[in-house]
């Protein structure tokens, strides 16, 4: 797996972590000051678009371009969620992602 591919994999395997702690554990959500339903719809949409940065990882060897869209789909995606504790996936799914879309257009603007 190359890096892009592992920064993606740890930053969506973050964010599916700390989605599910924050639907599971109440205390969190407390804690944050959050209980409305609002919250617990950013964290599941939060929850689903670390899945799509998931696939995205493992899609990005074998399609860079794809896997890479994906990874900084999510992460953008991921910003709308309230809870500071996304930050670290967040970065590592941009930067995995962008990583992954600058080697493509390098390898393609050095294949020309």
């Amino acid at each position: 797996m190359k890096v892009e591919g592992l920064l993606g994999f740890l930053g969506a395997a973050l964010g599916i972590g700390f989605s599910l702690m924050v639907l599971v554990i109440p205390d969190i959500s407390q804690a944050l000051e959050e209980e409305s339903f609002f919250f617990y719809m950013l964290t599941i949409g939060s929850l689903v678009l670390s899945g799509v940065g998931l696939a995205g990882s493992f899609i990005v060897s074998h399609k860079p371009r794809l896997g890479g869209a994906m990874m900084v789909a999510a992460a953008i995606g991921c910003t709308m969620s309230i809870s500071i504790m996304f930050l670290l996936p967040i970065v590592l799914l941009a930067v995995g992602g962008l990583i992954a879309l600058i080697n493509y257009e390098e390898a393609a603007s050095v294949g020309e």
